[in-house]
């Protein structure tokens, strides 16, 4: 169906372009599978595990930034009495190097320092106590090199190397069509520079772990977001094949990209090979912040070109970011940052330049959008600007330009019909004119203002293969067990898991028990991150479940009379798609199937239809179906103070279908809290390649009591072609478009142009006093 055709129930607040309303599981707001547990306090934690004969692990870290350590003595360490073992790099027995995608981070530092808090020597003990008194009593000598604390002095010649023979991490360029032709053919043209913020995860719950080694088995229990790549990481520091590391995610207190990389795992797995003991790790706040990686920085240029009645002919930018010590998810996010860079926009002419260096600084990686939320800053920044200078409605403007079937992005893909950016625009433009009041200041010394920002954002890996697999068994009382490798990090993919395998076999929510994230037990379910998980393990699932039910359909075609065909399974029963009458239950399924002796067993495997990237120009097929989203942010700004109350916020997100409604409706609520933390209030400071404020007494997140009203709009615009039902993802989405819309706002509220994020009150009071 056309996007403006799209049929608008505002009772509920969905946009939906195809009818849902046969599905009998699907689309429903069930209660998460984790709920009971974690309401009651029950949920086990990493933290919360013990093991009979357990010892606690630590870490000996760093303390300079950039160097080589000339002495290491931990014979003080060793003999303190309950003391178990102290180890090094020269200790690893396998490979000492980790990395998601380029293998360049020590376990154990080997050569040389690259950043503050590098892991230099592990420690055994038997209370955490003793970890921390032998940790005070190993003497360590450095030797110290200049170090490189920005982006600048990484690209000068005579800067000192962090890797290799060069401080370029990555580079990437993007060119399509002819962007100076272009740019002579526009009758305006903005330029105009951004600047975003390196940010820390904050996730509630620190890193832990806690490793066993038995029967020459490893098992690590961990917080994690991507089990089955710990598993191959854990592996090859023991040299160990992969079928002899067990890898097991217990209940995570958030993520947010940065469980992703390696934290506890491989060092509790190392003590407990060389001690024989459980080995349990948690590392306290400071020491989780100060090393887990962070989101990049960004500095970006950009230049756009239109004609006067707004149509959008051009788009330039420059890309520079900060990946830190070492790559963790640097070539995804560089990559996904220049795919997305010119926006949800058909853009003819586009040309962007991005490059990447390694510093001295925290090591960047995975956070909520991979690169996205950095260059959305920039591109809705432009539209903004386009819009006022054009005097035109900045909803308007964005409609004329809009991604809709059929348009080709910067990489020469044609977009499909999945694409429901125009009915997210005209929902949060129809919703603002139903509950935002006048744009008028509540005092004297208030400003108000309104803001707009929208996004698309490409569902899983960048043109990389990234699949997902699931088994299924649907048992004899017609109860299933699912297990499928995504781990759930409070997002809720096992229960959307469930709902997606209740819809495909007929059956109901409470049906499906899953089993999520175990190595031993579950198959590839890939990273928990890009949004990916109900598109693709949501995929498997599916297809695994539509297995079982091709068996059970076979067994059922004969008994009813009926072509398999003809069949429908819905609500535990199973009748004919011509006469409802006739059916059989479920159980008479089942029961059928025993005395046939078959079995209702299914495997499902997904792989987004994706391409690889051309190096050259960066022409491919980069994702298999995109989501969207388009916000309204409604604020004021105190001028005497600086301070701004977000009041109201307008956010629609083209989720392809929605699995479980009030779950998306959640993540859109989460996105904008953490949107207005990064517009307003985010940063991470250094000194010397150290972090200042590594502590939530330091380092300033949105809270309960900076959430505004909140509008979320589910726009579904599946067609069942692409992933489950049409599903695609909302997770990283849901935090986008809020923060170019608060910047927006803010702008608008003061008519001063910032650029450079977080506005925190400091800055608006010295822009003001400037005025």
């Amino acid at each position: 169906m056309k996007p403006e055709t799209a049929v608008k129930e505002k009772s509920n607040l969905i946009v939906s372009t195809a009818n849902k309303n046969e599905y009998s599981v699907l689309g429903k707001s069930v209660i998460k599978k984790d709920t009971m547990e974690k309401i009651t306090g029950t949920a086990k934690f990493a933290a919360d595990m013990e093991m009979p004969n357990m010892l606690y692990g630590g870490v000996f870290r760093s303390t300079i930034c950039h160097g080589v350590i000339k002495s290491f003595d931990a014979s003080a360490a060793l003999a303190i009495p309950g003391v178990v073992t102290v180890r090094t790099s020269k200790d690893i027995p396998g490979k000492n190097r980790i990395g998601i995608i380029i293998k360049d981070e020590p376990i154990l530092v080997d050569d040389k320092i690259r950043r503050y808090g590098d892991a230099i020597a592990v420690v055994a003990a038997e209370t955490p106590e003793l970890v921390q008194e032998a940790l005070d009593a190993i003497k360590v000598e450095y030797e110290e090199y200049e170090p490189v604390l920005s982006m600048e002095r990484a690209a000068e010649a005579d800067a000192p190397i962090v890797h290799g023979t060069t401080n370029v991490h990555q580079k990437k360029h993007l060119e399509h069509g002819n962007v100076d032709e272009a740019f002579k053919q526009c009758d305006i043209i903005i330029e105009n520079d951004y600047e975003t913020p390196m940010l820390s995860h904050m996730f509630i719950e620190p890193d832990a772990g806690i490793a066993t080694y038995e029967n020459g088995i490893m098992t690590v229990y961990c917080s994690t977001q991507n089990p089955h790549y710990d598993r191959g990481e854990i592996a090859g520091m023991l040299g160990f094949p992969q079928n002899r590391v067990s890898t097991i995610q217990v209940t995570t207190g958030g993520g947010f990209g940065g469980k992703l990389d390696i934290s506890v795992q491989c060092h509790a797995a190392l003590l407990a090979y060389y001690t024989g003991r459980p080995v349990k790790i948690v590392r306290s706040r400071l020491e989780s912040t100060m090393v887990s990686s962070k989101r990049h920085p960004m500095k970006m240029h950009y230049k756009t070109g239109a004609t006067k009645d707004g149509k959008i002919l051009a788009v330039e930018a420059t890309l520079l970011g900060d990946t830190g010590a070492y790559a963790s998810y640097g070539p995804a996010v560089i990559t996904r940052a220049v795919v997305h860079a010119a926006g949800p926009y058909e853009v003819p002419n586009v040309r962007i330049d991005a490059t990447f260096y390694y510093t001295n600084n925290p090591m960047a990686g995975a956070f909520r959008g991979f690169g996205v939320p950095q260059v959305a800053t920039a591109h809705e920044g432009q539209m903004n600007a386009l819009a006022k200078a054009l005097n035109m409605d900045p909803i308007d403007i964005r409609i004329l330009n809009a991604h809709r079937p059929g348009s080709v992005t910067p990489t020469g893909q044609v977009l499909g019909e999945d694409v429901g950016f125009i009915q997210c625009l005209e929902a949060a433009k129809a919703k603002a004119k139903e509950v935002l009041p006048p744009c008028e200041p509540s005092a004297p010394n208030k400003r108000r203002g309104r803001g707009y920002g929208c996004m698309y954002y490409g569902i899983g890996n960048t043109g990389l293969p990234n699949p997902a697999g699931a088994f299924i068994e649907v048992l004899p009382d017609a109860s299933v067990n699912l297990m499928v490798g995504c781990a759930d990090i409070g997002q809720g993919s096992t229960s959307a898991m469930a709902q997606i395998a209740a819809e495909e076999l007929g059956l109901e929510y409470e049906d499906i028990r899953v089993t999520p994230a175990n190595t031993q037990v579950t198959p590839e379910g890939g990273a928990t991150s890009a949004s990916r998980q109900t598109f693709i393990s949501g995929s498997a699932t599916m297809l695994a479940a539509r297995m079982a039910k091709k068996t059970l359909a076979e067994v059922a075609s004969k008994f009813l009379n009926v072509p398999e065909e003809k069949l429908i399974f819905k609500h535990r029963e199973v009748y004919s798609a011509d006469d409802t009458s006739v059916k059989m239950t479920y159980i008479e399924l089942m029961n059928e199937m025993k005395r046939l002796g078959k079995l209702a067993l299914g495997c499902g495997a997904y792989n987004p239809r994706t391409t690889g990237l051309n190096p050259d120009n960066m022409f491919g097929i980069p994702f298999e179906v995109y989501s969207y989203a388009a916000t309204i942010v409604d604020l004021e700004v105190d001028v005497e103070t600086g301070l701004v109350d977000v009041l109201n916020v307008i956010s629609a997100h083209d989720v392809g279908t929605a699995v479980n409604k009030q779950a998306v409706e959640g993540q859109i609520e989460g996105g904008v809290a953490m949107g207005i933390g990064f517009a307003l209030l985010e940063k991470i400071e250094t000194k010397n390649g150290k972090i200042t404020n590594p502590v939530f007494s330091k380092y300033l997140l949105a809270t309960a009591m900076d959430v505004p009203e909140i509008y979320p709009i589910v726009v579904e615009s599946g067609t069942g072609e692409t992933g489950p039902f049409g599903a695609k993802g909302v997770g990283e989405p849901a935090l986008i478009p809020t923060i170019p819309a608060t910047a927006d706002a803010v702008e608008n509220a003061l008519n001063i142009r910032f650029g450079k994020l977080p506005i925190q009150h400091l800055d608006i009071m010295r822009e003001l006093y400037k005025k």
